[in-house]
């Protein structure tokens, strides 16, 4: 392994990739400086820790994502989009959110969209409540795939296939009540 450079693009691309084959649980420094044939103590130049890497893995997720939206709804939906393409997206980004929110694009791009209608802090307080909907909603849909994988429940037809429909009442409902 003496000799293998490595950098700070591989790593993340590597990591990424092990996200989307098997989850977050397969997600570690160790497993990623395995796969790229160095000592996981090279990975630690490039990334400070296995916190920073997810940070930067969430923002590849949400990589796309416009920083300034349309509407809170289309922003949702999109928000949403960019989650259920990998595996596990919901839970990496929610631990980010918490671990450096100032990261997250759909938080700047919702508090942007609500400033016009509430002060500083409630603005701010809108914005956190639609992207925890978001994050709770494909949290719960990905949880419910995995246990399906795993052969612990049945695919329910009935739920998959309201998904979107569900998404779309539980996100009017919050900005209902926001316009309220």
């Amino acid at each position: 392994m003496r000799g293998v450079k490595v950098t700070r693009d591989q790593i993340v691309d590597r990591a990424y990739e092990l996200l989307a084959e098997a989850g977050l649980s397969s997600l570690s420094m160790r497993r990623v400086a395995l796969d790229l044939g160095v000592q996981p103590g090279a990975l630690y130049y490039h990334v400070a820790s296995k916190q920073e890497l997810l940070a930067v893995v969430a923002a590849r997720i949400l990589k796309g994502l416009p920083d300034v939206a349309k509407d809170p709804r289309e922003a949702a939906g999109d928000f949403r989009s960019a989650l259920l393409r990998v595996r596990d997206g919901a839970e990496v980004v929610s631990f980010v959110q918490a671990y450096r929110p100032d990261l997250l694009v759909p938080t700047h791009a919702l508090r942007r969209l609500f400033a016009a209608k509430f002060d500083g802090r409630h603005a701010e307080w809108a914005a956190r409540t639609v992207v925890h909907y978001v994050l709770g909603f494909v949290a719960e849909e990905q949880n419910h795939a995995e246990l399906v994988r795993a052969g612990i429940v049945e695919e329910d037809p009935a739920r998959s296939g309201d998904s979107d429909e569900a998404f779309g009442f539980g996100i009017d409902a919050i900005l209902s009540g926001l316009s309220g």
